[in-house]
């Protein structure tokens, strides 16, 4: 009792022996604040729907704050924090519907007179404000952090969109500091690509007029289908030239962009895919060719018009 204690030295506040007993120790305090704990995360479960369930829970908060306990509001923001979160069965939501049905229970009953949670109704309409200006506070949290979130997002997308713009305008650059170069090139291939053709045709023009005079006609032949085999491997090479100057592909289409199949092809079986105009054309002067030099070794035609 008091009295054993003072006449053992120990002194009290005023307020330390109150009603029917002394307030709670420390221990006993950090007891209930664990079991008002537990009681607003089973709150924050699933929703009070009936009556009694609403009277188990006043029940239960009636009986943990007799004895003159008083709830720690500090603790109630890390609770709120943790009911928050997005990877637990718990809500927000829940809490707040639960503790503003259970405020309305405990009035009705104090309205009703039927007085069995007079003592409740004042402490649980403390609980409800601290524990909905926690949420209030959560929810202010909550929502810059979203706004800054939006805007981090939105300074990641700009900070990508104006390094891409950086690098499309260094390629640009690049591309017109080259520009000039590749004209004059392309202009100078274009023109000994002329210069070739007329050349060329001179050359052909001349061979087809000594026909006339020529006593072997198999020599002319031979003349004309190795000028015309030069003169389009020539060309065919300085367009090529350009095709790579001016990053344009004068291939044609094949099953992959850059021949990597499973089975790779050979040398002259790859030129007679991508280049078939090329392969076909040197084929047939080459033909041509032999069997003018066949014809004229073997005198085929004089032997035709003896």
């Amino acid at each position: 009792s008091k009295r054993r204690w003072e006449q053992k030295g120990y002194s009290f506040p005023v307020n330390y022996f109150k009603g029917s007993g002394c307030l709670m120790l420390a221990k006993e305090k950090a007891r209930r604040q664990h079991e008002l704990t537990e009681n607003i995360y089973h709150l924050s479960k699933a929703l009070l729907e009936t009556d009694e369930e609403k009277e188990e829970v006043a029940s239960k908060l009636r009986l943990l704050y007799q004895g003159g306990f008083r709830h720690n509001y500090s603790d109630f923001f890390p609770i709120i924090l943790e009911i928050a979160r997005q990877d637990n069965d718990y809500s927000i939501d829940y809490l707040s519907e639960n503790l503003e049905s259970l405020r309305v229970f405990v009035e009705n009953d104090y309205v009703s007179n039927n007085k069995r949670y007079t003592g409740l109704y004042p402490i649980l309409e403390k609980l409800c404000d601290h524990l909905n200006l926690e949420i209030s506070r959560w929810s202010y949290y909550s929502q810059n952090e979203h706004r800054i979130e939006d805007i981090s997002s939105k300074t990641d997308s700009m900070t990508k969109s104006l390094a891409s713009a950086q690098e499309s305008l260094e390629a640009a650059s690049k591309q017109a500091s080259s520009m000039q170069t590749e004209v004059i090139s392309v202009l100078s291939i274009f023109a000994g690509i002329a210069f070739v053709f007329s050349g060329g045709m001179s050359f052909l023009g001349s061979a087809i007029t000594s026909i006339n005079n020529a006593t072997n006609y198999e020599l002319v032949v031979l003349v004309i289908l190795l000028c015309g085999l030069v003169m389009f491997n020539t060309i065919f090479l300085m367009m090529y030239l350009v095709g790579r100057i001016t990053n344009r592909n004068i291939f044609t289409h094949c099953k992959t962009s850059d021949c990597t199949c499973q089975k790779q092809c050979g040398g002259l079986s790859k030129i007679r895919k991508r280049l078939p105009y090329v392969f076909y054309f040197n084929l047939f002067s080459i033909l041509g060719v032999l069997i003018d030099c066949v014809i004229w070794y073997l005198d085929i035609r004089n032997l035709f018009f003896l």
